[in-house]
């Protein structure tokens, strides 16, 4: 298992990851491709190796050892429109690597080991042209920004009978650059000059720890299982981010932003129902962004998603559909420069998102899973005079997303 172990992560960080608004918040709503499929449920319904990132209990039900690898195509399309004039993200193209490896041992243990981008998030409006607020007022400020989030997490679990109960130690690394374009003023005058100045130190990197913990438990007789996670806080800093970039817009002295970007807490329900060749989920979680350093400053409050999947198995070939909704956790603020940075640079807004899937199994030990995935925001339109040409800047973040993964089981 230690050689497989292996190569599964030389796998994921061959894919790489950038980054890329990842729905739930900054959270993708599914990581594999089964999960993605029916709505990113997961904590009770059992998807294979997928199970060692949604909720670790559940591995017990793997036979032997199963493997995962796949990844996700993930592409936003982010625009914001102020004054008259909408402005297009160019950060659209993002590749979201996933590995997991699950193995049976004797007496009710399993074991696992995954790695997978978890969530991020980035936008890039360099093309639309330099600030001149002598001129036309300011634009964009060139604003780009580039999260990336990759976990690496090795579950536990014990089961007998009808019940099971999982433990997954989790490390995170994270990687952030944000930088802009601000304009120049006169010192003596406050008069705009014209000119611009570039804000930005390159990329940060951090490195964080967690604990997951997961519950399962079965009535077979009606077809139910109910499922139950938990996933702690992981404290991240930033190094010359968020602190520089909100002096720049007058948050010095105690109103001075932290660099701290903490990934929130969560916790999670679900019940799955399962009869014949048909299945049933749904999944309630909350995302304590309201409660999470970096996030709170920002004005996030905490997030309930409700996600609902189905699945259908007709001998090697298994159909999958899904809904996942979560409302935007970013509140409007009367500091409307929160508003030009959430919208601008954090525009975390998606709220619908539409799913189907279907699954292949070639043989008895290997399996290709894929799904799509369709998210929709709306018009998100807040208040951020004096500093965007318009009084109001609306912002929108319509996501696709193509996932696949290859399943191996012996």
């Amino acid at each position: 298992m230690t050689k497989t172990i292996k190569l599964a992560l030389v796998a994921a960080m061959a894919m790489g990851a950038t980054s890329a608004f990842a729905t739930n918040g900054d959270n993708l709503i599914g990581l594999g491709a089964k999960s993605r499929a029916m709505g990113g449920t997961g904590v009770a319904h059992f998807n294979g190796a997928e199970s060692a990132t949604a909720n670790p209990a559940l591995i017990t039900k793997s036979k032997g050892t199963s493997f995962a690898f796949g990844g996700t195509y993930f592409r936003p399309d982010v625009e914001v429109e102020t004054g008259g004039t909408t402005y297009q993200s160019d950060a659209k193209h993002n590749v979201i690597p996933y590995v997991a490896l699950t193995e049976s041992l004797d007496n009710g243990l399993t074991i696992g080991a995954s790695m997978f981008g978890s969530a991020g998030m980035g936008v890039d409006y360099r093309s639309t042209g330099a600030t001149d607020m002598a001129a036309t007022g300011p634009n964009m400020y060139s604003m780009r920004t580039n999260l990336l989030l990759l976990k690496f997490s090795v579950p536990i679990a014990y089961g007998q009978d009808n019940w099971s109960v999982g433990i997954a130690p989790v490390m995170m690394y994270g990687s952030l650059d944000m930088s802009l374009d601000m304009p120049d003023f006169d010192p003596a005058t406050g008069a705009p000059l014209g000119t611009q100045h570039d804000v930005g130190n390159g990329s940060s990197s951090s490195f964080g720890v967690g604990l997951e913990l997961g519950a399962a438990y079965e009535l077979p007789d009606m077809g139910l299982t109910f499922g139950a996670v938990y996933h702690s806080e992981i404290a991240m800093e930033y190094k010359d981010q968020i602190t520089t970039l909100g002096r720049e817009f007058g948050y010095v002295g105690a109103a001075e932003l932290s660099n701290k970007l903490t990934q929130p807490a969560e916790y999670a329900l679900g019940v799955d129902w399962t009869q014949g060749d048909i299945s049933l989920t749904f999944d309630w979680r909350n995302i304590r962004w309201g409660s999470a350093r970096g996030y709170s400053d920002f004005g996030w409050e905490n997030q309930s998603v409700y996600a609902l999947g189905g699945e259908y198995r007709m001998d090697d070939l298994t159909l999958r559909a899904g809904f996942n909704y979560g409302k935007d956790p970013i509140k409007d603020s009367a500091d409307t420069r929160l508003n030009l940075l959430n919208q601008g640079m954090f525009p975390a807004i998606t709220q619908r998102h539409y799913t189907i899937g279907a699954g292949y199994q070639f043989t008895k030990n290997v399996g290709l899973d894929a799904a799509f995935t369709y998210g929709v925001s709306g018009d998100r339109t807040v208040n951020t005079t004096p500093f965007t040409a318009g009084a109001t800047t609306t912002a929108t973040n319509d996501q696709i997303g193509l996932s696949a993964a290859i399943n191996y089981t012996f």
